[in-house]
């Protein structure tokens, strides 16, 4: 009776003690290490093993190694809830959108060459994915808003080719010049905070995800009452987020800077730009099944993923705060419905 009393006691103690040194190694090398959560949980519950085995000595084996497997799973069980419970609640509350007095655009100015250059800004505050406060001015010159806003009109398709992906090729070629004040700002971001390759990535794609979502129409903007109830709920909440008479119903990201009216790929294509001009491998993935646009990107990181020419791609939703990398509303999350339409490498 003693003997059984005392195994118990001791698996007990065995649990708990694999259990703390596994939290704080798993805390440790999240913020050491780029790894993937699922890594850095193995590899943290292996770490803890390896050292209570050694200062030991003598141990129960099987109850040691069954604490550890119990532990693993937790963890993944934890993780998985803790995701499963963040898509429930961004897909079933959405903020009420509305525009705040300080992301309004401003007319201000810069000095070059002994010039002042008019300029189109808004101040953005914004926290990333994992709680981190920013603060950038995003502006263009009014000059380069004046030349680019009606350029996509010009376009003329290829014979040959996707249609979309060439036309975000084309808008990224023309655009992107115009867009270096923004790189200014995010690499001051960067300098200042000294952020690794995910980090400036996060901080990046979440300042665009936390302007609020707009809807870019072809044809002209109607009252709430005439659209079907997802767009609907939108403009009764938010009657001023939509624009219309927009060529193929995107925005250049020249003139989304200016006017902050963004819908799905309005912002993939800002995105695109500003990260393939900071060297990332990007790509916009687009699904005709969702009438939906999203970003991927390769870098080591957990999550739905496109694989494209032998590469890994993370997907990566845009068009709402605090979605992070890899993950997807339920409700267009079927990988098989994506497709990978232009990369920058």
């Amino acid at each position: 009776m003693n003997q059984n009393t005392n195994k118990k006691k001791n698996g007990c103690l065995w649990f708990f003690i694999l259990s703390v040194l596994s939290f704080f190694n798993f805390v440790i090398i999240k913020a050491v290490f780029l790894f993937s959560t699922s890594i850095s949980i193995f590899i943290s519950v292996v770490i803890s093993f390896i050292f209570l085995a050694m200062i030991l000595g003598k141990f129960h084996l099987k109850t040691l190694i069954r604490s550890g497997v119990i532990i693993f799973l937790l963890f993944f069980g934890l993780k998985f809830i803790g995701n499963f419970l963040l898509v429930v609640l961004k897909t079933t509350h959405r903020e009420k959108t509305v525009f705040n007095l300080d992301e309004k655009i401003i007319k201000s100015s810069v000095i070059e060459e002994n010039d002042t250059i008019p300029l189109y800004a808004s101040n953005r505050n914004w926290k990333d994915n994992y709680g981190n406060s920013y603060n950038a001015i995003l502006s263009v010159r009014e000059r380069d808003y004046l030349r680019l806003k009606n350029h996509i009109k010009s376009y003329k398709p290829p014979i040959r080719g996707y249609f979309w992906g060439n036309l975000y090729d084309y808008i990224d070629r023309k655009d992107a010049p115009s867009l270096d004040l923004i790189m200014e700002a995010f690499t001051k971001i960067n300098l200042q905070y000294n952020l690794n390759r995910m980090e400036f990535a996060e901080m990046i794609v979440s300042c665009i995800q936390d302007i609020p979502y707009s809807l870019v129409f072809i044809g002209e903007c109607k009252s709430a009452e005439n659209y079907e109830k997802s767009i609907k709920n939108l403009l009764e909440d938010c009657p001023e987020c939509c624009i219309g008479n927009i060529k193929f119903g995107i925005q250049n990201p020249v003139s989304f800077i200016q006017n902050l009216k963004g819908d799905c790929d309005t912002r993939t294509v800002l995105l695109y730009s500003i990260l393939k001009h900071f060297k990332y491998d990007i790509a916009i993935v687009n699904s005709e099944y969702y009438q939906h646009s999203i970003l991927g990107i390769n870098l080591p990181a957990s999550g739905l993923y496109k694989i494209h020419n032998g590469k890994k791609y993370i997907l990566w939703e845009t068009t709402a705060k605090y979605f992070k990398v890899g993950y997807l509303s339920p409700s267009f999350n079927n990988v098989t419905h994506w497709n990978v339409i232009l990369t920058s490498k």
